[in-house]
């Protein structure tokens, strides 16, 4: 076998490796990666003689890579005789350590793109191994590697998009994965069924989401793909997962026909899938009233052998039928008995997603903090000589202008010390002026009111003759001019210019903190605010002194019952 195309025939002569390089380096490089030995791989079908074999031809294409001085497909064979040495060692049951041995070499490589693949190997080993943290900050180390080396010119990037996705679908973040995998489709994938392994995920992820019908198309795309590339196992896979979406749309009658495909062909190669498909059946069935059958299927789902410790998903769904049926059979002891283990299937992970939300967020923050801290240490050493040198201009430029800026700094301040004197002085002009006008209209207020007071008064001595010969000579009755509010709202409107003008802010803070409070109220607040006196303020707002002090009784009260903790003095002082 050599890293030439699919019909190159497994002997290490010259020609083959020339008819590699009759490819682009792009070609040459996503060629090596469709190596048939990956194959043997991941099926633990790899032996001794395999591997001598392989790694005499990964040789061969190094000493071929130096002639042609085609240094990123040289590095490119190194990093494949680390990946097989570890895979050889981890399909072994040991715990591998070859990938991390690996790291000094890489050390010396000069291409970005292989010592970034190391990573991400090493992050995604990690990571099936459960150390999650030390395996997400790999991978984010590789991916920050990735985005700057620009993923068009990485020939491979799609398996490295779609296993980065991966990370994320197994932490359930299915948006997250789904953006990875909307990446992964625009660039090649290295084989078949990967490509069809992908459109599944995909689907399974719009089915976590509740998108039943994106998932239904997704899952209808990924079987036509796999019946084309004559791939029966994930014909069989996305057959089993297209029907069980369609019960979720209660189409049951149209699932069934799925769902037996799924189950015939999923037997050999997924028993998982082959399980879960015949306990989708015998649900469907029971919906159907075919009790027999779905007997049947209940029963054969028991006989698969699982490979996976970890499929949850079978012992929920498998109890739930088994109390469906029992229910329908008229045994409802039974089906009592197969309902409380649903209930404690669902209780239990329920309980274990919880705490594993808890945990992945734990670990995502980490990694995220981690690499946070490597972008920042990786930025300050690439600066560091370009940060010396503008030290050194900058002290120079220092020295040089130092005189001058003194000058021009000494003259700034002085100008702005005028500035400010003059807009100090101009503000306390402006102060003054307002707190004249200020004063001059409150003692408008008072002389109007004490006249219409005295008008009031003379009226009420007079006799009935001069009352009335007064009434006649006023414009304006002179009742309806002592029942007057005697600050109107015009008087209100000015006289709130002016004592915003002198105390800015006040209104509007009292209407803040104190939005119950009436019209009135508000108005004797900002009299007392100006600490007139109760005979002063009384002739403003045209009552009596005694009525201002029930006012502000009144107020007092108000206030200390719906805030214990103020009281009228503080609350305008604080105002």
């Amino acid at each position: 076998m050599l890293f030439l195309v699919s019909v190159c025939l497994p002997s290490l002569v010259r020609g083959q490796v020339d008819t590699l390089f009759r490819y682009t380096p792009d070609e040459r490089i996503f060629k090596l990666w469709q190596n048939p030995a990956w194959d043997a791989i991941w099926a633990k079908r790899a032996t001794a003689k395999d591997s001598t074999r392989l790694f005499a031809q990964l040789r061969q294409l190094q000493t071929f890579a130096n002639s042609e001085n085609d240094d990123r497909l040289y590095w490119y064979a190194e990093l494949h005789k680390i990946l097989f040495r570890h895979h050889l060692v981890d399909f072994s049951g040991q715990f591998s350590t070859v990938l991390d041995e690996a790291e000094p070499l890489m050390e010396q490589c000069p291409v970005p793109v292989v010592k970034a693949s190391l990573l991400y190997f090493r992050g995604r080993y990690y990571f099936g191994e459960l150390q999650f943290e030390k395996g997400f900050r790999l991978l984010l180390q590789a991916q920050q590697e990735f985005e700057r080396i620009g993923y068009q010119n990485i020939p491979e990037i799609n398996q490295y998009l779609v296993g980065l996705g991966g990370r994320y679908y197994f932490f359930e973040e299915y948006k997250v994965f789904l953006r990875y995998m909307d990446q992964a489709f625009r660039y090649p994938f290295l084989s078949k069924r990967a490509e069809v392994s992908a459109l599944h995920s995909v689907g399974m992820a719009h089915q976590q989401l509740k998108d039943f019908e994106k998932a239904a198309a997704i899952f209808s795309r990924a079987i036509r793909k796999a019946r084309v590339y004559q791939d029966t196992t994930f014909w069989g896979i996305a057959s089993v997962s297209y029907g069980q979406n369609l019960l979720e749309l209660n189409q049951t009658r149209q699932a069934l026909p799925h769902l037996y495909t799924g189950y015939k062909l999923s037997r050999g190669e997924s028993p998982e899938h082959a399980a879960t498909a015949a306990i989708h059946i015998a649900k469907a069935l029971l919906a159907l009233n075919r009790i027999a059958e779905a007997k049947t299927y209940i029963d054969e789902s028991r006989t698969l052998k699982l490979r996976k410790e970890a499929w949850v998903e079978y012992p929920l769904v498998y109890y739930q039928v088994q109390a469906l049926y029992y229910r329908k059979t008229g045994d409802f002891p039974k089906a009592t008995l197969y309902l409380d283990s649903t209930i404690q299937v669902k209780d239990s992970q329920r309980a274990l997603f919880s705490n594993q939300l808890l945990n992945n967020t734990q670990i995502r923050i980490n990694a995220e903090r981690y690499l946070s801290s490597l972008q920042a240490l990786e930025a300050e050493r690439t600066n560091a000589i370009l940060v010396r040198n503008i030290i050194i201009v900058a002290l120079v430029l220092l020295t040089a202008a130092g005189v001058y800026a003194l000058s021009q700094n000494q003259l700034k301040r002085r100008r702005e010390k005028q500035v400010q004197a003059e807009q100090q002085k101009r503000a306390e002009e402006l102060l003054a002026h307002a707190t004249e006008q200020l004063n001059q209209h409150m003692t408008y207020l008072k002389e109007k009111n004490e006249l219409i007071e005295k008008l009031a008064a003379d009226l009420a001595q007079a006799t009935p003759a001069e009352a009335s010969s007064v009434r006649s000579e006023t414009h304006v009755p002179v009742e309806d001019l002592l029942q007057r509010t005697l600050i109107t709202e015009a008087d209100w409107q000015r006289f709130k210019r002016l004592f915003e003008q002198v105390h800015p802010g006040f209104l509007d803070s009292l209407q803040e903190k104190h939005p119950e409070l009436t019209a009135a109220e508000v108005r004797l607040l900002t009299l007392s605010k100006l600490e007139i006196p109760s005979k002063d303020m009384g002739f403003i707002l045209g009552v009596g002194q005694e009525s201002v002090r029930k006012a502000r009784y009144r107020l007092r009260r108000k206030l200390e019952q719906r805030h214990p903790d103020t009281t009228l003095e503080s609350l305008i002082r604080s105002l």
